[in-house]
């Protein structure tokens, strides 16, 4: 290994820290702004971490999460809102003209569960894209470009003593948008690691964005958002989150979607109709390499996705004494791997009876026919399958579709929604599709003002670009990207860690195959006084479903199970430094590869001292390590100092 960093890349290391030492101070009467640091800008992180906001139901007959109902007109004149009427509405959603003219939800006179408080730069609850008042205090558009320059050690614990430092020299913005037309968060960086060996050098680009515009006020609304992100994924598809591998050993996975939402109030109908289509890419790694044919996993190259839905809905006690809704919707998933397609229909009509003042019963009733196909692979002249130079199997485009899954008729579905207070919220269903008997449910329980926890029990059928598009649709509007603070990396969860914002069970596995799966997800965050903190903890259970007669119909009935958990803390211990720490973990059992089990884990300690407000410096340390049944453990360390320039 040489001794000194190559003289090229130190000059234009020296340079950026030359341009970033040359920034104005912070005034007398100015305190010192955080930058957008690796980890999380800690001025956002302490609004974000206020918001409320509240579990996107799990709801499989909706395709995408942002209602169960498509109430979203104002309260009629000469009609009160009451907690009783809201909770039999199944939550309606409002733009900012109504939201101040909503008593209940804004607390009421007692001030329980503020949902609308500039003063907090509180979210209201609830829904996405709904343009009420956001984070940063009011502010309607936040953008902080940023340049920084870090220097990186690394050092290998076990297997060997191997020792690499590296530079890194990065650009990106974190921007948030809250006005009344437009809402979002963007967190883009782009990095070029220069290593001593050169061995390694190469670049990166993470980030993630949540976008809403509403092209005719309440009526016409436009969804858009994008993430990506590099991970550490072995052969048997398992993604191990943001561990602090070399730039050959992580995989790049790139996913975005957009689409319209058209709402209407036609008397007492209530009526929606929406379409979302998505893109996900899997890129290549050194680790991700080296299937051969006997294995049975087949990492995803890319995906697409389209999703539409149309509902009409009334509220129980405006036409009638019950609320009536009807609904129908298509999803379909088309997989570059031996081309499977996923294909899903229905329609389905609801009723929901008011049971008490605080509860509500809720059934279903409808049809659905499930398709999942696909093709066989390239067969040599052994009979054995061909894989291309970087593991995925080739699709025989000569050979018909093979189908792996066909079901089709009556589905049904019971269930209650409890609303005991404006503090807390529970659903509760049970009931058949896929040809199955499952259940879904979500709970939101916030004690006071400063703290939430949510869960959220899930099913549905798709693969794994679905899942991801599907995660990134039921993210908030308004968010801080959690970062690691050494690699820039992002975490398994955003923001609050509450319902609906984390991706860990969506990106547990990149294998390609359709599956069934089936879930529970629970977070628990805290905003008091110097502390932020969160939590968020999920089980996936993923069940592949292939064709007989094909390369993959072994993998047919395997179970991949993914236990993940993230942890965040920051503590602002002074008016110019922070602290923050965040711990993450995955558990990945494969059914379907013979390497056995897989148990990653990475925490990290960033420090961040304030120069000016538009200068930040920084040290972080990290420790990671991976443990394998079929191979050696892999422990490592790693210590970070840099600066950050925000403009």
């Amino acid at each position: 290994m040489q001794g000194g960093i190559h003289a090229r890349d130190s000059a234009v290391s020296l340079v950026v820290l030359a341009v970033m030492l040359a920034s104005p101070q912070v005034h007398a009467q100015g305190r010192p702004q955080p930058a957008a640091s690796t980890a999380a800008d800690p001025s956002l992180l302490a609004q974000a971490m206020g918001n409320d906001e509240a579990p996107a139901p799990a709801n499989p007959y909706n395709l995408y999460t942002y209602d169960s109902e498509v109430t979203y007109a104002p309260p009629r004149k000469g009609k009160e809102r009451t907690p009783a009427k809201a909770a039999r509405s199944g939550g309606a959603t409002y733009g900012a003209d109504y939201a101040q003219n909503d008593a209940w939800q804004q607390g009421g006179s007692g001030g329980d569960m503020p949902q609308v408080d500039a003063a907090r730069g509180g979210v209201r609850p609830g829904r996405l894209g709904v343009f009420d008042q956001g984070a940063n205090g009011g502010r309607k558009l936040t953008i902080k470009p940023f340049i920084e320059a870090a220097q990186v050690a690394q050092y290998t614990l076990t297997p060997g003593h191997d020792f690499v430092t590296y530079s890194v020299l990065a650009a990106g913005v974190n921007a948030s948008l809250n006005g009344r037309n437009n809402q979002g968060t963007v967190s883009l960086r782009y990095e070029r690691r220069y290593e001593w060996t050169r061995r390694s050098h190469g670049d990166g680009l993470t980030g993630i964005a949540r976008m809403s515009s509403a092209v005719a006020g309440d009526t016409l609304r436009i969804d858009y958002g994008g993430y990506a992100n590099r991970s550490y994924v072995t052969t048997s598809g398992a993604s191990v989150g943001a561990t602090g591998g070399s730039m050959d050993a992580l995989t790049q996975v790139y996913s975005v979607y957009a689409g319209p939402t058209l709402r209407q109030q036609v008397g007492a109908v209530a009526m929606q109709a929406d379409y979302h289509a998505g893109y996900t890419s899997v890129g290549n790694s050194v680790t991700s390499r080296g299937a051969s044919s006997t294995t049975l996993s087949d990492r995803l190259d890319h995906s697409t996705m389209q999703q539409a839905r149309v509902a009409a809905s009334t509220e129980a006690g405006d036409a009638l004494p019950v609320g009536l809704g009807v609904e129908a919707g298509l999803y379909q998933e088309d997989i570059s791997n031996l081309t499977q397609r996923v294909s899903d229909k229905h329609v389905r009509a609801e009723v929901k009876i008011p049971v008490a003042d605080n509860l509500l019963a809720v059934g279903g009733v409808g049809y659905e026919a499930v398709r999942i196909s696909a093709r066989d692979a390239q067969r040599d002249a052994s009979g054995n399958a061909s894989r291309d130079a970087n593991g995925r199997l080739l699709t025989d485009y000569s050979q018909p579709r093979q189908i792996a899954f066909d079901t089709s008729g009556l589905i049904w579905d019971a269930g209650v929604i409890w609303r005991p207070g404006p503090r807390t919220k529970m659903e509760a269903h049970v009931g058949r599709r896929y040809g199955q008997l499952g259940g879904y449910g979500s709970l939101q329980y916030q004690p006071n003002d400063y703290s939430s926890f949510n869960l959220v029990v899930y099913q549905g059928i798709t693969g794994f670009g679905g899942a991801l598009t599907n995660s990134l649709m039921n993210l908030p509007t308004q968010f801080v990207a959690l970062r690691d603070g050494v690699s820039g990396n992002l975490g398994s969860c955003v923001s609050t860690l509450a319902s609906g914002a984390c991706l860990g069970g969506a990106v547990g596995s990149v294998n390609s195959t359709a599956y069934r799966s089936r879930g529970v997800s629970a977070s628990y965050s805290l905003d008091w006084r110097r502390v932020r903190a969160g939590m968020g903890v999920g089980y996936d259970r993923r069940q592949y479903i292939a064709a007989a007669g094909t390369v993959l119909a072994s993998l047919n009935g395997k179970v991949d199970q993914v236990l993940w958990g993230s942890a965040f803390l920051g503590y602002r211990t002074s008016e110019r430094s922070s602290l923050e720490t965040t711990l993450s973990g995955y558990k990945f059992q494969s059914g379907v590869s013979s390497t056995g089990d897989l148990l990653g884990v990475r925490a990290v300690t960033l420090y961040q001292y304030f120069l000016s407000r538009r200068l930040t410096a920084n040290a972080s340390l990290a420790l990671d390590g991976i443990m394998r049944e079929d191979a050696q453990d892999v422990w490592a360390t790693a210590g970070s100092v840099g600066m950050r320039y925000s403009f």
